[in-house]
């Protein structure tokens, strides 16, 4: 079972970047989360498409930047991203070209 505290710990570790975590980089800081405690086997990115913000479930928690986030996102549409390269896969490609790759659209008109 992961550590509650482990996680709150690592994410600690950044503190002073919440700020690029929360304004363009979030996909970035849950790619961080995915890879530190994917050996848990319980890790998943998830997009929040209001808010348009990245988040890691980890076990039954969501995690940002901000820590422990679950009571913040209970109740709110979310999308497990690799799901959604699946079933939406223009959606998926848009998210990734403007938040993973930072790619500009390219404009026809």
């Amino acid at each position: 079972m992961l550590d509650h505290e482990k996680i709150l710990n690592f994410i600690g570790r950044f503190h002073g970047s919440e700020y690029v975590f929360l304004h363009g980089c979030c996909y970035w800081f849950a790619h961080i989360l995915e890879t530190e405690f994917l050996s848990t086997g319980a890790v998943t990115i998830m997009y929040e498409p209001v808010e348009g913000h990245f988040i890691t479930r980890i076990g039954n928690r969501y995690y940002d930047i901000r820590g422990d986030v679950t009571e913040l996102y209970r109740g709110k549409p979310m999308y497990n991203i690799d799901e959604l390269a699946y079933e939406d896969s223009s959606h998926y490609r848009r998210l990734m070209r403007d938040c993973r790759d930072f790619e500009e659209a390219e404009n026809d008109g």
